[in-house]
């Protein structure tokens, strides 16, 4: 038996998929007999679609920047100037936080060898417990 293509029986119970060719455009589409509306549309309206997407993407970033130079302006602060004021702070917090670590575990190291609870050496100390 010969199993060229050209010699294979089409079995009549699978749907065959036929592509046309608009020659005007070259897009591709199936036609739609039994298929959903919008399905397969043709690639040109797909483009067209994207294209509106990046215009109205591009416009809205620009009003973006608009807001932000106003701002700026306003302010007297640049976008560069607020990040530096909030990794000095950022920087600042971190030292703070550091440093009541370090005295809780001092605080912790004298209430033991005074066999006080750390509450007792708050208490001595006139340090609220929520600092």
């Amino acid at each position: 038996m010969d199993a060229s293509p050209s010699k294979r029986k089409q079995s009549s119970d699978v749907p065959s998929l036929v592509l046309e060719s608009d020659n005007t455009s070259g897009t591709l589409f199936e036609p739609h007999t039994d298929c959903k509306p919008g399905l397969f549309e043709p690639r040109k309206d797909r483009k067209h679609e994207l294209r509106t997407a990046i215009a109205a993407a591009t416009s809205e970033l620009d009003a973006q920047r608009a807001r932000r130079d106003a701002l700026e302006q306003q302010s007297g602060l640049t976008v560069e100037r607020a990040r530096q004021l909030s990794d000095e702070n950022i920087d600042r917090l971190h030292r703070y936080n550091d440093t009541k670590d370090a005295a809780q575990i001092l605080f912790g190291k004298l209430a033991e060898l005074k066999g006080k609870t750390v509450k007792d050496i708050y208490a001595e100390y006139d340090i609220d417990l929520d600092d």
